[in-house]
């Protein structure tokens, strides 16, 4: 049997001579995603690929892919999400509201797009699909838009609070569960929050969560009405599969939904305009 390091070099030969780009990314879900429901036409133009090998994927086996593609003269770029910049302690980055400077810092160089949302996850965070794929399992009608974005939002208050505390966390060298917190709401959540930073990493840590709380809320850029631009720009820094989780559509008992929002999104021409930018930039290269 080939050696992981040989079947990387035959790979790497395969992407030398096949006249298409190769677009890496971090996960095999997110190739799912990507691949699969997004951009399956630009197949003869671009080849898509996960860094998971099984021995784990990510932002720095997309980084490293690339560079060592690009050394050896193949067209390669990569797609990692926000949480990168967390990762790499990029921090300045990681709370910059601006799109356009965020999009022209390029930290990981010029051929590795940095999602400008926190994770793949919040792309399919459409409130119109979101309603679809939810009505389609509660087997009801649709509801009225505006009312669905009223409830996305009421959900995003408790989202601020675990993803300020999951940024707080990983900052420190922690990390908990996706099923933290899952069924908490309001000041019950919080309570629970600031136990689990103080008991967990540091007694100060809970002191911070206000101030980290109010750093997400500042992505919403001032619109307090319960508008689609509010949960747009809020869904910025927001945890996509805690937010998923929480609508009950992320490894639920009724199974995964993510593929499902992602063939939505595709069909209702919604796939976000970013994405489909870069895609198109790399097939004119």
């Amino acid at each position: 049997m080939a050696s992981f390091k040989q079947l990387q070099e035959n790979e790497n030969i395969d992407n030398a001579y096949t006249n298409k780009a190769v677009v890496y990314l971090e996960s095999e879900e997110d190739l799912q995603i990507i691949k699969e429901r997004w951009f399956f036409d630009e197949g003869k133009e671009i080849e898509f690929k996960s860094v998971d090998s099984g021995h784990g994927g990510g932002c720095t086996q997309v980084i490293n892919r690339v560079n060592t593609e690009r050394d050896k003269g193949i067209s390669a770029f990569g797609i990692v999400d926000r949480d990168a910049l967390m990762r790499k302690e990029k921090w300045d980055l990681w709370w910059e509201i601006d799109d356009q400077q965020f999009k022209q810092a390029k930290p990981f160089g010029d051929y590795i797009l940095v999602l400008r949302r926190w994770e793949i996850e919040n792309y399919l965070l459409s409130p119109e699909e979101l309603e679809i794929v939810l009505s389609d399992k509660e087997f009801r009608p649709l509801k009225n838009i505006d009312l669905v974005i009223q409830n996305l939002l009421k959900e995003a208050e408790d989202l601020k609070v675990l993803s300020a505390a999951m940024i707080l966390s990983h900052e420190n060298g922690h990390t908990f569960s996706l099923g933290f917190g899952l069924k908490d709401t309001g000041e019950a959540l919080q309570k629970e929050v600031k136990n689990h930073l103080s008991n967990h990493i540091k007694s100060k840590l809970s002191l911070q969560l206000t101030s980290y709380i109010q750093k997400i809320e500042a992505f919403a850029e001032g619109n307090t009405k319960p508008t689609r631009q509010r949960w747009e720009r809020l869904n910025r820094l927001l945890d996509g599969k805690r937010t998923l989780q929480r609508l009950d559509l992320f490894k639920s008992r009724v199974g995964e939904r993510r593929g499902d929002l992602a063939r939505h999104l595709r069909i209702n021409n919604n796939i976000d305009s970013e994405l489909m930018a870069y895609i198109k930039e790399i097939k004119q290269v």
